[in-house]
């Protein structure tokens, strides 16, 4: 009877599983076949089925496979959670691989708009923000892209009740025209920062929402205007808005919540 009952698919996909649970950068099709002791072509079919029903990825054609938070979710023990930055980080390595950018990712706390992990470009001419920095909700991509999401309550409580600071010329420091900017963002998903923080360097922001829907973060990708040509600057906003819907999926599928305090 016991025999009867036992299903050798199972097993075998359940060995792709923990072989990937051991390969935290992921591994390729020839590595997971090898470690597993099954033919290739039987662990595409199980790969190429987990694939479809979200519990795995794969970062590119014929390149590594990785499980998603979808997996985490199923066993997800007491004490421990899922965080924005383990969850987002390969995503923005991915991000900052194919545009060879650097990528911020930033959460809304009380105090604003905070940076809580970067992703820097190889190139010397680069941006430096750090870990812990301010990302002012008027003149920042990452800011406004969340900024455009927030009730009018939440929003006020992250401008300064003054005027608003000037950074450059064309820091946007009009209230009104703050509102117009914010509604043109909700309309197109994306925002930018067109040297309103640093002159000569453009930016591309994009909101994260929790398992609730609600914005509670954002991902944004910085170059020096002398290399973000028309064509590449398109690139950027569409492969932003891509990571940003990627990793909101991926927090949805963890049931992940943004802190109540933060909201």
């Amino acid at each position: 009877m016991a025999a009867r009952n036992h299903i050798e698919l199972v097993v075998k996909s359940m060995r792709v599983l923990e072989t990937l649970a051991e390969s935290s950068e992921g591994a390729t099709l020839r590595d997971i076949a090898a470690r597993v002791g099954l033919v290739k072509s039987s662990v595409f079919r199980i790969l190429f089925t987990l694939k479809s029903i979200g519990y795995v990825e794969q970062n590119a054609e014929g390149g590594l496979y990785r499980l998603t938070f979808k997996s985490a979710g199923l066993v997800r023990r007491g004490g421990e959670r899922a965080t924005l930055v383990n969850i987002a980080r390969h995503h923005l390595v991915d991000l900052r691989n194919l545009l060879q950018e650097s990528v911020w990712l930033g959460e809304k706390r009380r105090e604003g708009i905070v940076l809580v992990d970067v992703v820097e470009a190889g190139h010397p001419l680069k941006l430096a923000y750090d870990v812990g920095d301010l990302c002012p909700v008027h003149a920042t991509a990452m800011g406004k892209a969340i900024g455009a999401h927030l009730s009018p309550q939440q929003l006020q409580a992250l401008l300064p009740s003054k005027k608003l600071p000037k950074f450059t010329v064309h820091t946007i420091t009009s209230r009104r025209r703050l509102d117009t900017e914010l509604a043109y963002i909700r309309r197109k998903g994306y925002a930018i920062n067109d040297q309103e923080t640093v002159e000569g360097v453009i930016l591309v922001g994009a909101p994260l929402f929790d398992s609730l829907g609600r914005v509670f973060a954002g991902i944004s990708v910085g170059s020096p205007i002398v290399r973000c040509s028309s064509k590449k600057r398109q690139q950027v906003i569409k492969h932003a808005l891509a990571t940003a819907n990627t990793i909101t999926k991926e927090l949805r599928d963890a049931g992940f919540r943004a802190r109540e305090h933060d909201i």
